[in-house]
C-alpha cells in the first residue's frame, strides 16, 4: 500500500505540461494569446521584453511595458512566449499526496488498526499541510510556453559561369 502511494505521489510530481502550439505568423499568433495576456519578446538582436498584450495585428504587436507602449513589427519579433501562472489545483493534489504518504510512512509501525482515529488525524494534517505547501511552490511559479517563432527566410545557393572573351570562371551567389 505505501509503495503504491509512493509511486502515485512521484508519477503525479514529475507529471510535465502539454505544450502549446507554436506558429510562424502574426495571423496565427492571433489564435493562442488574446489581449491583455502577459508575454514575453525576444527581438532580433536578443533582448528581451516582458509586458501585457495590447494590441495584435497582422503585422505589428503592442506591448505595454511599464505603463509605457511599445510598438513592434513581426520583422522585428523573433520569439513570443506565453507566460501564465500554474494552476493551483495541482500543487495542492501533489501536496496532500505527498503529506499523507509522509504520514503513512511514519505511523507505518503503528497501522491503522491500533488507533484508528489517530491514524486518520495525522495522515490528514499532514495532507493538509502538503497541499499548503504545495499551494505555496506553485503561486511562485510562472509557466512559460513559445507560442511564435519567425520564420527564417530560406538560404540559397547559386552557381553560374562566367564567361567572357578574356575571363572564364565561376560566380557563387549566397543568400541568407
Amino acid at each position: 500500500m505505501i509503495r503504491t502511494a509512493l509511486v502515485l505521489a512521484a508519477a503525479v510530481a514529475t507529471a510535465s505540461p502539454s505544450e502549446a502550439q507554436t506558429v510562424e505568423s502574426f495571423d496565427r499568433l492571433a489564435l493562442l494569446v488574446n489581449q491583455g495576456d502577459h508575454i514575453e519578446v525576444t527581438i532580433r538582436g536578443g533582448r528581451q521584453l516582458r509586458g501585457r498584450l495590447i494590441d495584435l495585428s497582422p503585422a505589428s504587436l503592442s506591448l505595454l511595458i511599464d505603463d509605457r507602449l511599445r510598438d513592434l513589427d513581426e520583422t522585428e519579433v523573433a520569439v513570443v512566449r506565453l507566460r501564465q501562472p500554474d494552476s493551483l489545483k495541482n500543487g495542492a493534489i501533489v501536496g496532500s499526496i505527498v503529506g499523507a504518504v509522509v504520514a503513512g510512512v511514519l505511523m507505518a509501525d503503528e497501522g491503522p488498526g491500533s488507533y484508528p482515529g489517530v491514524y486518520t488525524l495525522v495522515m490528514s494534517l499532514f495532507g493538509a499541510a502538503g497541499a499548503g505547501i504545495g499551494i505555496g511552490f506553485d503561486a511562485g511559479y510562472v509557466r512559460s510556453q513559445v507560442v511564435y517563432t519567425a520564420r527564417r527566410p530560406a538560404r540559397r545557393v547559386a552557381v553560374s559561369p562566367l564567361l567572357s572573351r578574356h575571363h572564364r570562371g565561376v560566380a557563387l551567389s549566397l543568400g541568407f
